[in-house]
């Protein structure tokens, strides 16, 4: 009478057993957006995480995560791929590197109540690249199923990129404090549009507010919470709120229409796409669709570097001169193709490049554009004139960056002169500005005249009293290195006002 009832209970259950076969929390109730959490080992209830570590390499350390990659077509011994970012090889933009031998130690087991940490040799860079992707793999010396054999667990790539707002995880090493082993951060997944950190642009990003992401953290994991599977690797963000946006160590991205570093974002590149690259537990050099890591190209992005701002200029009969890229460089393919865009996710599209063009003198000189912002040089190595663009080659599209700002002039430096006498910038002056004085007799000082500036000046300090009457003569440079005409300032004698700081610099004739 009672096995219907019984049996459908029993069917509920097995229908909810794969509900629950994942809802362990591997972040051990850390809550989102606090300070990280220093990970210890001594009890093996981290074992999970020994394949996450150290990777020293060209003098930079990093963190690297061993990746899982076995199938069931697998034929053991397969060699050992650790995941991280593409800098952490090399800081060239333009350069896919492919099977490079190198030299370098990856130490797993790095946790901080570990005595000894598990050190093996590198092998080879089997794919790095910074134009698209911060990302790299490379090969250890050893292989994965000895390393499995040793207590090292590999990590597996996630199939999908999570949905916005999931929960995530970054564990990595980062310097800065007493314990440099690794540390879990918790927070959810965000989302980002194209970066703009100095000369590099990266495409396909996310955005995380996870604490604690410091230098060592490149490379880092981005883990699903529940899963424990490598959803990204962390490979930028802003900690120092002084730098000028979108030069190096302040990756900038666009928020309504400008691009803004935003103190405490953190970045990096979804790694799901990679899934299509391993076969039989190793890299798949030629797959025709399924990895799009290949095809590759190089190119020498040092040869003449492109201008980062530009202006559209008035010339005397009234006309405009549109900006043009004027960029020469050399390419390792040969012929290529080129298109100009406002946004970077563009060069991802087949549309609108040019034909192929022979790459014995490869010159780009077409017009910008006339609306002041970014736009992106797109430009992608072809093999042939009829190679049209391929997914692969598409992600793997070059694209750089150029500024067009509007033209007008430099403004003056905006100064606060108070006391005997302290110069400091006023609270109305533009962000982001460099300067340059000089200070002298005021008879014989000419501010026009360029001998005697003082570059890259801090604009706080004070003259002494016993210095004055004289000239200061100060210039603004606007982030494109635009000078402005030179204000001049008489200064005179004052008594009664104490000194400033002695923190601050004092200024000679």
């Amino acid at each position: 009478m009672n096995s219907i009832p019984v049996l459908f209970i029993s069917a509920l259950c097995s229908l909810c057993l794969p509900c629950f076969a994942d809802t362990r929390d591997y972040g051990d109730n850390l809550q989102n957006l606090a300070a990280s959490r220093v990970l210890k080992n001594i009890d093996g209830s981290q074992d999970h995480w020994q394949g996450i570590g150290r990777l020293e390499i060209n003098g930079a350390r990093c963190t690297a995560t061993l990746l899982d990659t076995r199938d069931e077509l697998a034929s053991p011994p397969t060699p050992a791929y650790v995941l991280t970012a593409g800098h952490c090889i090399e800081l060239t933009n333009g350069n896919i590197v492919t099977d490079k031998p190198v030299s370098g130690t990856m130490q797993f087991n790095f946790f901080a109540d570990i005595p000894g940490f598990k050190s093996y040799p590198l092998k080879a860079v089997v794919w790095r690249s910074m134009q698209g992707v911060d990302l790299a793999i490379v090969e250890l010396e050893v292989s994965l199923q000895k390393l499995i054999d040793e207590g090292i667990q590999p990590l597996k790539l996630a199939r999908d990129t999570p949905a916005n707002d999931t929960d995530v995880l970054i564990v990595g090493a980062p310097t800065g404090f007493e314990d440099v082993t690794l540390r879990m951060a918790a927070c959810t997944l965000q989302p980002a549009l194209e970066i703009v950190e100095g000369a590099w642009v990266w495409r396909n990003t996310f955005m995380t507010r996870c604490q604690d992401i410091r230098g060592g953290s490149s490379g880092s994991p981005l883990l699903d919470r529940y899963s424990n599977e490598i959803v990204g690797v962390i490979g930028t963000g802003n900690f120092d709120d002084s730098i000028i946006p979108c030069r190096d160590h302040a990756p900038c991205t666009p928020v309504g229409n400008v691009y803004l570093a935003v103190p405490g974002n953190v970045y990096g590149n979804p790694t799901a796409f990679l899934n299509g690259c391993f076969l039989q537990g190793r890299i798949a050099k030629n797959p025709p669709s399924s990895c799009q890591l290949y095809p590759a190209f190089t190119v020498d992005t040092d040869a003449n570097k492109l201008e980062r701002y530009k202006r559209v200029k008035q010339q005397d009969n009234g006309s405009i001169a549109i900006p043009t890229w004027n960029y020469r460089f050399s390419i390792s393919t040969a012929f290529y193709r080129h298109k100009g865009v406002r946004t970077a996710m563009d060069c991802e599209s087949p549309h609108h490049y040019s034909d192929a063009v022979s790459s014995i003198d490869t010159f780009i000189n077409s017009e910008i554009g006339t609306e002041p912002g970014f736009y992106f040089l797109c430009i992608l190595g072809v093999d042939s004139l009829a190679q049209e663009p391929e997914s692969g080659l598409l992600k793997n599209a070059l694209s750089l960056p150029v500024e067009v700002l509007e033209n007008k002039p430099t403004s003056p430096p905006d100064l606060s002169i108070k006391g005997d006498v302290n110069v400091t910038l006023a609270k109305t002056a533009e962000p982001y500005r460099t300067y340059s004085i000089k200070f002298g007799p005021a008879a014989t000082t000419d501010c026009h005249q360029p001998e005697k500036y003082v570059d890259d000046m801090d604009m706080d300090f004070w003259i002494d009293s016993e210095e004055l009457p004289g000239k200061l003569c100060s210039i603004a440079y606007d982030k494109s290195g635009q000078a402005s005409e030179p204000r001049t300032d008489l200064l005179s004698p004052v008594t009664g006002i104490h000194k400033a700081a002695s923190s601050n610099a004092q200024i000679n004739p």
